[in-house]
């Protein structure tokens, strides 16, 4: 009974174990496959060529015009405003030294008359003092010995009548001083801007009286990144002068687009803490007698595009040649690659520009390539050049757009 049973159990685990031996005998004596003994091929990759090209670089940004010179008028003497000439209004324009309002003189009147008066007591004084003087002099040299005290000549006398004098004088340029202040006016052409105090309101030493600007000069601050310094070639605290970059201001303005010319005239030299942006100035020369149909009045929003180095020779490749916005592959002539750090001067949607790191007639890969290392050895092939609509103009100016 036993046996029988350890028959029919053991009976399928021979045949189990009677089939594995005769897979593995087939295994190992059957034919084995050739092994690959040749190396593994470079990886493919597409190439295009830098080629040179004569450019002008330059960078689009926006900001808001302002006067370069902006002041609060504020009274210096007090009294009632009593006259006021007709440009005293909103955007009224005036000249440099122009009255625009005036305090009642009545009473600063009276007191350059009392300093005249004054004035005129203490020249008599000292011309009294010098003649009793002279008459000191002349007893002494009749009746007394020996040197002269001061006293006796009177010098005390005519030193106090002198400061008498200079204080009366003093006193007399106080008031007209004080007169002359009761015409309000700036010291450059402008406009008003907003006034604040009007024909009949009294006003104190401080007291604001009219807001006014400049129109000699217009600026327009506009924020640059450190890209965008690198492009015009500029750097934190430039100051240009006449070969400061050219900049195009443009704005619509009802319903038609008005254009500006003016000049990148410096850099400022802080960088913003919370955009880590700087801010670059544009001046526009007489923003009011431009030949554009409109001002560039304080308040306008404008583009501006700021023109680099004009007939700037740099290095173009595609645009895909940027590999993470900082490096390129060269190929070199045994089809290795060399990867560098590179600072683009400008970029596109379809091409970047260099300054340095990339030499026209070199190859740089355009697609992608998978861990990349220097002395990586790749099979090259020609990319086949892009359609293009027109041929491209190299005087026209290469812009950065934000």
């Amino acid at each position: 009974m036993l046996l029988r049973r350890a028959a029919v159990i053991g009976a399928p685990l021979l045949v189990i174990a009677g089939g594995v031996i005769g897979c593995m005998t087939l295994v190992a004596t059957g034919p084995q496959p050739d092994k690959n003994k040749e190396p593994p091929r470079p990886v493919a990759v597409q190439i295009a060529t830098a080629t040179a090209r004569t450019s002008t670089i330059s960078v689009s940004a926006q900001g808001e015009a302002r006067a370069r010179v902006q002041s609060a008028l504020a009274a210096q003497v007090a009294g009632r405003i009593v006259w006021a000439d007709p440009v005293y209004v909103e955007g009224g324009a005036f000249r440099a030294g122009q009255t625009l309002v005036r305090i009642d003189p009545a009473d600063y009147r009276l007191a350059v008359v009392r300093a005249q008066s004054q004035v005129a007591q203490a020249q008599q004084a000292l011309t009294r003092e010098e003649a009793e003087a002279d008459l000191a002099r002349q007893d002494w040299a009749q009746l007394g010995q020996g040197e002269a005290s001061p006293l006796a000549l009177r010098q005390p006398q005519m030193a106090q009548a002198r400061a008498a004098l200079a204080a009366a004088r003093a006193q007399l340029q106080s008031a007209q001083l004080d007169l002359a202040r009761t015409n309000i006016s700036a010291p450059f052409a402008g406009r008003v801007r907003l006034r604040r105090a009007n024909i009949g309101d009294y006003v104190g030493p401080g007291a604001p009286v009219v807001e006014v600007f400049a129109t000699d000069v217009a600026e327009v601050r506009v924020p640059l990144t450190d890209a965008d310094l690198s492009s015009l070639n500029a750097r934190l605290g430039f100051s240009g002068g006449a070969d400061a970059p050219a900049a195009h201001l443009t704005a619509s303005i009802g319903g038609r687009v008005q254009t500006w010319e003016g000049r990148l005239t410096r850099v400022e030299a802080t960088i913003d803490p919370r955009t880590r942006l700087t801010y670059g100035v544009i001046e526009v020369r007489d923003p009011f007698a431009q030949a554009s149909a409109a001002p560039l009045a304080p308040g306008i929003f404008v583009t501006a595009r700021i023109d680099g180095a004009r007939g700037e020779q740099l290095v173009a490749a595609p645009r895909s040649a940027l590999k993470r916005n900082e490096y390129v592959y060269v190929v070199n002539a045994d089809n290795t690659i060399d990867i560098r750090a590179v600072r683009p001067a400008q970029t596109t949607s379809d091409e970047v520009m260099f300054r340095a790191g990339l030499r026209a007639g070199e190859r740089v890969v355009v697609s992608t390539l998978p861990s990349p290392r220097d002395g990586m050895r790749v099979t090259p092939i020609a990319r086949a050049a892009p359609a293009r609509a027109a041929p491209a103009q190299p005087q026209q100016p290469l812009e950065i757009r934000r």
